[in-house]
């Protein structure tokens, strides 16, 4: 099972993002309105924190796509990307529009997140990042938190 999340930022306040599943594909974007990847990484750490579930938004201009996360079976997540056509709607997850749905180990999502975010970052180093997402900062400190729980999960195989 591969997952790569390809997150490039598309100009100023935009961002696209291709997220494949071995071979299924799906591309979303996200605007400023949203912190989208500072979200997305805060969303590694928590898979990898062991939460039960978290949904994180990539907010559009005028919709939405949410990443719905859950936990299966043993070290298992299920991940649905989801598709609202309203902005802030608040709408459930069971309202959405299924545009993928995958199950990874807690380990192999975060290390597709942290992968799409060092990309990034090397990418456009922290204040090209600024110039071009314009309201948020790179997540650095999530990113870093990122790595402390792949580190530790990795050794502990």
């Amino acid at each position: 099972m591969t997952l790569t999340i390809d997150f490039n930022l598309a100009g100023t306040g935009w961002a696209d993002c291709i997220v494949q599943f071995n071979e299924t594909k799906c591309e979303i974007s996200a605007s400023y309105l949203s912190d989208a990847l500072g979200s997305l990484v805060v969303c590694g750490v928590a898979v990898l924190a062991g939460v039960h579930s978290i949904s994180v938004g990539f907010d559009e201009e005028p919709g939405e796509y949410r990443w719905a996360v859950t936990s299966g079976d043993g070290n298992q997540v299920r991940v649905v990307i989801l598709s609202f056509p309203q902005l802030w709607g608040n709408r459930p997850d069971s309202e959405g529009e299924p545009l993928i749905a995958f199950e990874l180990t807690r380990l192999e999502f975060g290390i597709a997140v942290r992968d799409a975010a060092s990309k990034v970052l090397a990418q456009h180093g922290e204040a090209g990042y600024k110039s071009r997402w314009v309201q948020h900062d790179f997540p650095t400190s999530s990113l870093t938190l990122l790595n402390d729980y792949i580190s530790r999960r990795e050794r502990d195989r």
